[in-house]
């Protein structure tokens, strides 16, 4: 079946709504050594999905799914900012900051998972009955996801978030480039670093709960790095790193959505892979070039 037919097409549209929203932000992220911010926003978000467990919003009809949506992304936002206030009380060591958030974000998931279960009755069997299913449906949807489940609802929320995060990184462009490069400076400058960084953490936040519809929380964190880095070996001026990151992030998801097909493999991880294949050709080239000037 081509990837291009109609029973394809809002997973695939989906697919690139959220790679053009990863792309520019992933550029960002590679400068500011925040790789692994993807991760902690993700994998936080966990606990986001146990709140939603416990309140009840377990099954999949339309309300269910919005207050899913809604108490994951205040959840996830909420991180990204307790991150950045715990960066800043420990001497800019955001890689600690985040484990931490990361690891009580997950193990709090976890708990309110269980205590979702238990609060709900079993058979003789052990089996579970009613919302105890969906739960587990709920957490295996977040955790690995699946693209081919997107509908044209999900293609118009996307496409609304994109417009959102990349007009805001327009408007501020100009701050976030000056905050990514010289960070120390910018007060005397009169830009806000902790205002700007924190900005940056709540657009990864809302990426990442997108990405997460898509790809699940394990690989979400994938689209906010590989694009970007991958870019930064091919260019060294700001906007054709921006071209280049669009370009691999977009490309990568129809050759991935095409790879999988093809091979009757999984899209998500599928386009996750083409990408990596693209970073490692950029990083080839980026040293061959290096080889060839140096002879």
């Amino acid at each position: 079946m081509s990837i291009f037919h109609a029973d394809y097409l809002p997973a695939l549209l989906a697919g690139l709504g959220v790679a053009a929203i990863g792309a520019p932000l992933s550029v960002f992220v590679v400068l500011k050594r925040l790789a692994f911010i993807g991760q902690g926003v993700s994998h936080a978000a966990f606990g986001g999905v146990g709140v939603a467990l416990v309140l009840g919003f377990a099954g999949s009809s339309v309300t269910d799914n919005v207050m899913q949506s809604v108490i994951v992304l205040a959840f996830s936002i909420g991180a990204a900012l307790v991150i950045s206030a715990l960066g800043r009380s420990n001497k800019g060591r955001l890689d600690t900051a985040i484990g931490i958030v990361l690891s009580a974000s997950m193990a709090l998931g976890f708990i309110l998972f269980n205590i979702a279960e238990s609060g709900h009755d079993h058979d003789e069997h052990g089996h579970a009955h009613g919302h105890h299913a969906d739960e587990h449906h709920v957490i295996e949807e977040i955790l690995f996801g699946n693209i081919l489940n997107a509908n044209w609802n999900m293609v118009w929320v996307t496409i609304a978030t994109g417009v959102l995060i990349l007009t805001a990184l327009w408007w501020c462009r100009h701050k976030l480039i000056f905050w990514s490069f010289d960070e120390p400076v910018c007060a005397a400058y009169g830009v806000r670093e902790h205002r700007t960084g924190n900005l940056l953490l709540i657009l990864l936040a809302i990426s990442v709960v997108m990405a997460m519809q898509v790809v699940g929380v394990i690989l979400a964190a994938a689209t906010l790095v590989l694009p970007g880095a991958a870019a930064l070996h091919l260019s060294s001026r700001l906007p054709r790193v921006m071209i280049w990151s669009m370009l691999i992030a977009l490309g990568g998801t129809v050759l991935g959505f095409m790879l999988g097909d093809a091979a009757a493999w999984p899209i998500g991880p599928s386009i996750v892979l083409v990408q990596s294949v693209a970073y490692l050709g950029a990083l080839g080239s980026n040293k061959s070039l290096a080889l060839l000037r140096s002879t």
